[in-house]
């Protein structure tokens, strides 16, 4: 993609694709470190856990739920750098197998299936920003029940 070669930075957003209870334990002793959950509260707090297992097949797989957490995160830095004024376009269909090899030892349990590419637009470029938007309703869209 254009956007891909013309981004100044690119972020790729990658998701442990075996998540297990142990990974999970430390998000909960750092929350015990962090004074957000006391030491008393540490079993209890893995109820919290029993969604992931829900999600989680018989070799362990939990792929696709923890790429689904991947588009929270893709969605707040989306919104964080709208805010700075810096442009992005989030890229799906990445190539993972590729973006596992070049990243092998930085993506190690990880798996890449979603990027973002970030910079500022060229407005002599950008045909589509004067553009007004176009959008179908609100009532075509939204389906209140």
């Amino acid at each position: 993609q254009k956007h891909a070669k013309a981004a100044s930075h690119i972020i790729l957003f990658a998701h442990k694709t075996h998540y297990n209870r142990d990974d999970y334990a430390q998000v909960v002793d750092q929350g015990i470190a962090d004074g957000r959950t006391t030491p008393e509260q540490r079993e209890q707090a893995f109820g919290a856990f029993a969604f992931a297992e829900l999600n989680t097949d018989e070799q362990g797989n939990t792929a696709p739920w923890t790429k689904a957490q991947t588009y929270l995160a893709l969605g707040n830095t989306m919104h964080t750098l709208a805010r700075l004024g810096i442009d992005s376009t989030p890229m799906e269909g990445v190539d993972p197998e590729l973006i596992g090899e070049l990243f092998a030892d930085e993506l190690a349990g990880y798996q890449c299936d979603v990027a973002l590419a970030m910079g500022y637009r060229s407005e002599e470029e950008d045909y589509n920003a004067p553009l007004p938007k176009s959008r179908l309703s609100r009532e075509q869209v939204i389906t209140v029940l």
